[in-house]
């Protein structure tokens, strides 16, 4: 192509002399290059985890004003017998609200359960039979 000649040769030289600073220059602008799409992919995944955050924020500082809501509210009135009730006394007479029952109303409670049954035993007691001794005769004994 260029033939054997020194001309050739010199001609060979020269285009090919340019080709090492040629491809420095292209290896330059492709660094440059690549900086600038890495720093622009850097910039957007900032701004997107930026965009993310600000439609966050919203939700602590609502959680958070609603408790400070709650801290300045003055504290309700409980029924009495009925906040914490459960805790001291499980065994206590309740109402189906939860409050405490009296203590007067238990014992005429008891009262009138005792009575029940009292007067079931004085029934029996009336028709009942008794030896000489006043003792109670079972129902096998009478007719034996």
């Amino acid at each position: 192509m260029f033939g054997g000649s020194t001309a050739g040769v010199e001609q060979l030289r020269t285009a090919t002399g340019a080709i090492p600073e040629r491809l420095h220059r292209l290896e330059q602008q492709h660094a440059r290059l690549q900086g600038r799409i890495l720093g622009n992919r850097a910039l957007e995944i900032f701004t997107t985890s930026v965009a993310v955050a600000a439609q966050a924020a919203p939700i602590p500082g609502a959680a958070i004003e609603g408790f400070a809501q709650a801290m300045r509210a003055p504290l309700p009135s409980a029924p009495r017998g009925g906040a914490g009730g459960i805790a001291r006394n499980p065994q206590a007479w309740r109402y189906n609200d939860g409050t405490l029952v009296p203590e007067s109303e238990k014992l005429e409670a008891g009262r009138c359960q005792y009575e029940r049954y009292a007067r079931g035993g004085r029934a029996r007691a009336a028709s009942a039979v008794r030896d000489e001794r006043g003792r109670f005769i079972d129902a096998e004994d009478r007719f034996a």
